[in-house]
């Protein structure tokens, strides 16, 4: 059976079941415990707990994707014929905060609680010290636990929880974070590393063509200037050579043993012709 309002009083007048105890934070049965001053948040940027107080009275950020210790500022102490659960105010589940440490405080633990959550919203959940962020209810047990059954010195952190424990603290630093959030984050990351080379790719692709454009163009200019300077060469070959074999043609007229009674005969042919165009004008 849970205890309501009136036996909640009861129990805190005889147990002290909360330290400090606030009556305002009783209400609907629970009781609101407040964060602590002291936070672990898995992103820090100094990898230590957050030391928080009311000089400080800063917010704390928990971002998406990640884990945090919360410890609270009350101690609580559950009789040996009582058993308490836990939660978190609706309206910071509303906005993603899980509670991943449990559910129950069992008889005859007396301490500060602490707290794992987990943002799996899409957005930091701001807490505050001193804020009251976690209901605490206590039901009856039929028959009261013997010491050795209850909560004692024997159990693990048993009157430490002063403190967030570095054991935890060490296990979220291990290794890679596996959440859905910190999925997503790779998967950007991977998106925008994969655009980025692909707009590389492009823009060396486009130089290349630019390029090639240019050899290419070089290319076909020096062809067309060999093949017009071959065409030239071939050109002047052959006029020299035509020019060559005539000057031998002359040469060898020149030489031949007529080609001065040649020459001599045709010099008297001209001379004979005048004269005999000269008598006939007479």
């Amino acid at each position: 059976m849970f205890l309501g309002v009136k036996d909640f009083n009861i129990i805190q007048t005889k147990f002290s079941v909360i330290e400090p105890f606030n009556t305002a934070r009783l209400t609907n049965g629970c009781y609101e415990l407040s964060l602590g001053e002291e936070v672990y948040l898995t992103d820090a940027k100094t990898g230590k707990v957050e030391i928080l107080d009311d000089l400080k009275n800063r917010p704390v950020d928990i971002n998406p994707g990640q884990f945090a210790l919360l410890l609270t500022k009350e101690k609580v102490y559950v009789p040996k014929d009582k058993i308490a659960f836990i939660s978190i105010k609706a309206g910071e589940k509303l906005k993603g905060l899980i509670n991943v440490s449990g559910f129950h405080v069992d008889p005859g633990f007396h301490d500060k609680l602490l707290f794992s959550v987990y943002n799996a919203g899409p957005s930091p959940i701001v807490l505050n010290y001193g804020e009251p962020y976690f209901p605490i209810w206590f039901a009856e047990l039929k028959s009261e636990l013997d010491e050795s059954e209850a909560y004692n010195k024997n159990n693990e952190h048993f009157g430490k929880l002063n403190h967030i424990p570095p054991k935890y603290i060490e296990f979220l630093k291990r290794g890679e974070l596996t959440s859905p959030k910190a999925l997503f984050d790779k998967i950007k990351d991977v998106e925008s590393s994969l655009n980025e080379k692909i707009i590389k790719s492009d823009e060396k692709k486009d130089r290349k063509i630019w390029l090639y454009g240019i050899l290419i163009g070089l290319a076909t200019t020096i062809l067309l200037k060999l093949l017009f300077d071959g065409s030239s060469y071939d050109k002047g070959y052959v006029d020299g050579k035509n020019s060559k074999l005539i000057i031998e043609q002359i040469k060898q007229e020149i030489q031949r043993p007529n080609f001065d009674s040649i020459v001599s005969y045709k010099v008297d042919s001209l001379f004979k012709k005048r004269a005999q165009d000269d008598t006939t004008k007479r």
